[in-house]
């Protein structure tokens, strides 16, 4: 019986750790190239968004669609840190309606983009919320697939700066 429980016990230790590490921030290899220049979408009020507004300081651009509830989760935690570290927020609606792109506009301090499917394409993006961590040349030094924790996307802005 002993070797029993001790069976479970390490099972019970595996199961703990996969989901620990699934928990964890999924970082993935960054696009290469100027990402900012790329950021060409009209603003959810329909104005052109001037990329070089990005220009000289770190940003980060969530890509998001509505009725995601992790996206509903990463967009303010961005909105605070980006206020924070004095960085540029850009949240990219790649899925959704116009009036979702809109009321995330009035709890979201940075820019809301619509994309019309060309930086979904362009950055292969699958699942959401996936969020780049931007030099101030507009180039991605971090990834990330899913929700972050606060300290995760504190210490990649941080390594930006």
């Amino acid at each position: 019986m002993p070797r029993r429980s001790h069976a479970v016990s390490l099972l019970a230790v595996s199961i703990a750790l996969a989901l620990g590490a699934a928990a964890c921030k999924h970082e993935t290899p960054p696009p290469a190239g100027d990402i900012a220049a790329s950021l060409t979408l009209p603003t959810v009020d329909g104005a052109a968004f001037d990329p070089a507004t990005l220009r000289g300081k770190p940003a980060v651009v969530v890509f998001w669609r509505t009725g995601c509830k992790y996206c509903m989760n990463e967009l303010p935690r961005v909105s605070k840190l980006a206020e924070a570290h004095g960085v540029a927020a850009v949240a990219v609606m790649i899925h959704g309606t116009h009036q979702g792109a809109v009321n995330i506009q009035n709890t979201f301090s940075g820019t809301v983009l619509e994309d019309d499917g060309t930086l979904r394409d362009l950055y292969k993006v699958k699942a959401v919320p996936y969020t780049l961590v931007l030099r101030g040349d507009g180039t991605a030094a971090h990834a990330y697939i899913g929700e972050q924790s606060e300290s995760t996307l504190r210490d990649a802005i941080a390594s930006v700066k």
